[in-house]
């Protein structure tokens, strides 16, 4: 395989790299094209699939603006660009929300986090589980969890983050906060496992 890079190649790698250390994402297709000029998104993909092809950067078809570099340098530490999907009620449960709030790149050998997605948490239903209003929870997404699992839930089309619990056949969304009552699934609602969260990240400033 032929790994030598053009100079184009070169120059929009270290400009992936540059992005990438500087706001924590990768550029997108037209950031690419304002940068050097390229006419057209296509053609600026054109250059990742051919940095792809030689093995510098891994893309994911599934998520936006999923890039990541490949061996050492600026913005290169095994990370991935994962969505932040919206905010999730952590107390009452509210409406699902799915715009895109932003990027976060996290180092994917550390949180295992491929695939996963990021909700900014509102409430403080699960402060006892050392989950507060304000954090980000990545989920890995998946349509079920085992007993005791934190999840992300919705209910009749609104969405919660709780841990879960089945009794006697029933499904339980229990908080982790004693001020607060847990939430039983009455039968027939229109109820769903989005995900289990898996890491929660919190900024200490």
């Amino acid at each position: 395989m032929d790994n030598k890079l053009t100079s184009r190649q070169k120059e929009i790698l270290d400009f992936l790299g540059e992005f990438i250390g500087e706001t924590g994402y990768p550029p997108s297709l037209r950031d690419i094209c304002a940068r050097f000029g390229i006419r057209g998104p296509k053609n600026a993909a054109k250059h990742l699939a051919a940095l792809e092809r030689k093995g510098f950067i891994k893309r994911e078809a599934s998520a936006s603006r999923a890039v990541s570099l490949i061996g050492p340098g600026p913005g290169r530490r095994g990370g991935v660009s994962l969505p932040i999907a919206g905010r999730v009620r952590a107390g009452a449960p509210e409406e699902a929300v799915e715009d895109i709030l932003g990027h976060v790149v996290l180092d994917e050998r550390f949180f295992k986090c491929r695939d996963a997605f990021l909700l900014k948490v509102e409430g403080e239903s699960m402060i006892e589980a050392g989950i507060a209003e304000g954090d980000l929870v990545v989920v890995r997404p998946q349509p079920d969890a085992s007993d005791g699992d934190i999840v992300v839930a919705v209910v009749d089309g609104e969405a919660t983050v709780k841990r879960l619990a089945r009794t006697g056949g029933k499904v339980v969304l229990k908080p982790e906060n004693q001020a607060m009552e847990p939430i039983a699934v009455k039968e027939g609602s229109d109820f769903a496992i989005i995900g289990k969260v898996i890491s929660v990240i919190r900024r200490l400033e």
